[in-house]
């Protein structure tokens, strides 16, 4: 089994630009799936015996990010300033919920 070294929140990790290097070196994400995708995974790790959950998920995602950089011609360069962290805000208009007709005349 590899090693896993977590980096406390805040910290960066170095990045090898070889892949097999930093394939021993792992730091550990929260992320959010649907349900009905984690139940298939899970499903897909008991009856195939591929081993714990958290190696098909890296697998399926290794070999995305092969087929994205394949399809750009080359690895994407380093990226020049961190991402942002959490999800996006996205400023939603005001929904106005209208009042059942027996209440609207009590409200002044």
């Amino acid at each position: 089994m590899l090693p896993s070294v977590e980096a406390p929140v805040g910290k960066s990790v170095s990045v090898h630009p070889n892949p097999s290097a930093s394939r021993s070196r792992k730091q550990r994400v929260t992320i959010t799936l649907p349900i009905s995708l984690l139940e298939r995974l899970r499903n897909a790790v008991y009856w195939t015996g591929h081993g714990p959950l958290a190696r098909l998920i890296a697998d399926a995602l290794d070999d995305a990010v092969t087929q994205m950089e394949t399809s750009n011609g080359q690895t994407f360069p380093q990226r020049l300033s961190p991402l942002k962290r959490g999800r996006p805000r996205t400023k939603t208009p005001s929904v106005v919920i209208p009042l059942p007709p027996k209440f609207s005349g009590r409200i002044q």
